[in-house]
């Protein structure tokens, strides 16, 4: 399985709702969660090309690493 963000564009032809339950149509798809036009599910990968024809108009993306996020908050040492 292969984790998906799948999110929404302005040329999606399908609504969230909608789109939705084309991912749940598939028998390997499980949606881990959606918020409004995002959707993070877990996915066959062999059935990606497939799901992505199905969805027009939305991005599907595999998750990839998480990135570090830099830490840029001034740290100040106290003098010795």
């Amino acid at each position: 399985m292969r984790r998906l963000v799948i999110r929404q564009t302005n040329r999606a032809t399908l609504t969230a709702e909608q789109a939705e339950r084309v991912v749940q149509g598939y028998a390997e798809a499980k949606v881990l969660n959606r918020d409004g036009r995002t959707m993070l599910v877990d996915f066959d990968p062999c059935a990606i090309d497939a799901l992505r024809e199905s969805l027009p108009g939305w991005l599907v993306v595999e998750e990839g690493p998480p990135l570090a996020v830099p830490d840029h908050c001034v740290h100040v040492k106290g003098r010795s």
